[in-house]
């Protein structure tokens, strides 16, 4: 019988420093941009004349309540979320401006199970424990744990680390409190807003403009009721197609090939404005990696969009072998828990979570030039996970409708640079390094 667990905060970290605290990082570092002393100067005059927490309180409201949003930068800090569940960390990584360490479920094994109090019926548990169960079958059979995840739910609990600044914190508490989010992302959001208001009050909270969304870069949302274009999209049922693109500078083979060669950052950075919108399916399991690429721009379809649809994954492995049948079952089982159970939409909310990571969602993904040639390649690796490659090889395909040369340097850096950057490289490594690089 599997655990139930629940999520915990811990602030494990907050940068500061002997005379500042992060709210005197932020108060200071403000005030010292209409002064001529610098923060820390000025925060010694303050203590001397006993006026710390009169500035605080003072300027947090001014630069605040203003919309001056930038001075929240200033203070950082790193969160551990123990046992929480995979779904709350799909809301977790989303704003492009923090910083995640995930738990790799390709390496460690489900340990327990996350269910709100409103829906926890012996007949949902055992369904999820049997998800879990069969995961163990696969794993004992050889089928990789990278694959036998595809089937458990989306309630697993798991573990993240995660760093950020006080500025997009309060932008996913804003986002927590949108019609859609689940509960249990709320509950630690909320957790995590509280533990930094306890080392200094009032740190997070409505002065005015800060709570205006307007005044952040907008971050995708799963997790949302509304439909938009990508929605749309996702009932022609394609598999992936070029939206469209910006090419602000054609591309020559041989200058990228000698920018590359030579890491000629000028020419390289130019590629950044040559962008491509690429719509693309993949599973619930491959989009929980690919939203944590901060250097791309996601807009993904709502997840309870995606859920009126059966519409699922199978990792080769287990379609190849005599869990197939079990697998799609198992799947389905879930899938009908919510089905029956998901009314309205506070009811989808609380059992989007029993669901299994193998179904699928649309997501309309911009990269640019840069992304191409610089990241990808990590992903077209064969160490990379398998739907991952094949997702970034779509993608690929789309741009070469319109860009023949930068799709052929977006290839593993063992082809482009005949070098193999892992540390424990694939066993095809002396195999790709012989065919010579592209780049010499």
């Amino acid at each position: 019988m599997i655990p139930l667990l629940k999520p915990r905060v811990e602030i494990i970290a907050r940068l500061k420093s002997e005379d500042m605290e992060p709210v005197d990082l932020i108060v200071y570092g403000a005030y010292a941009t209409i002064k001529k002393h610098s923060s820390i100067e000025l925060k010694k005059m303050d203590i001397e004349s006993n006026n710390v927490e009169k500035r605080r309180k003072r300027l947090l409201n001014v630069t605040l309540e203003s919309g001056h949003l930038s001075v929240l930068d200033q203070a950082v800090y790193s969160i551990y979320v123990s046992d929480i569940p995979r779904l709350a960390t799909m809301f977790m990584v989303q704003p492009i401006f923090m910083s995640h360490l995930q738990q790799s479920m390709r390496r460690v094994e489900p340990y327990g199970i996350y269910l709100p109090e409103e829906i926890r019926d012996r007949n949902i548990i055992e369904t999820m424990e049997e998800s879990i169960d069969l995961y163990y079958k696969m794993v004992d059979a050889g089928i990789p744990k990278e694959d036998a995840r595809y089937v458990i739910p989306l309630y697993t609990s798991t573990n993240i680390q995660s760093v950020g600044n006080l500025r997009e914190i309060t932008h996913l508490h804003l986002i927590s409190q949108q019609p859609g989010v689940p509960k249990v992302c709320r509950e630690i959001v909320k957790d995590i807003i509280d533990k930094i208001n306890s080392l200094y009050p009032d740190l997070i909270k409505n002065y005015g403009e800060n709570f205006n969304l307007l005044k952040y870069y907008p971050m995708p949302n799963i997790f949302r009721f509304e439909e938009v274009l990508v929605d749309k999209l996702a009932e022609e049922g394609i598999n992936r197609k070029l939206l469209g693109y910006t090419q602000l500078i054609e591309v020559n083979e041989k200058e990228l090939h000698n920018a590359l060669k030579e890491k000629n950052h000028p020419y390289l950075m130019q590629l950044r404005n040559n962008t491509y919108n690429v719509l693309v399916k993949m599973s619930f399991s491959a989009f929980h990696q690919a939203i944590r690429q901060r250097t791309l721009n996601h807009i993904p379809e709502s997840i309870y969009h995606a859920l009126e649809r059966f519409d699922i994954t199978i990792p080769p492995s287990i379609a190849g072998s005599r869990f197939k049948d079990r697998f799609v079952d198992m799947v389905k089982k879930l899938y009908k828990i919510y089905r029956e159970n998901a009314k309205s939409e506070i009811e989808k909310t609380l059992y989007v979570g029993i669901v299994s990571h193998a179904h699928n969602l649309y997501d309309i993904v911009r990269l640019d030039g840069w992304n191409i040639v610089g990241a990808l390649p990590t992903r077209r690796c064969i160490k990379a996970q398998w739907e991952i490659r094949r997702v970034v090889g779509d993608m690929i395909l789309e741009v070469k409708r319109v860009n023949q040369v930068l799709p052929k340097y977006s290839l593993p850096g063992c082809i482009t640079f005949g070098k193999c950057p892992e540390k424990y490289p694939c066993e095809y490594k002396e195999e790709f390094e012989a065919r010579g690089p592209l780049i010499k």
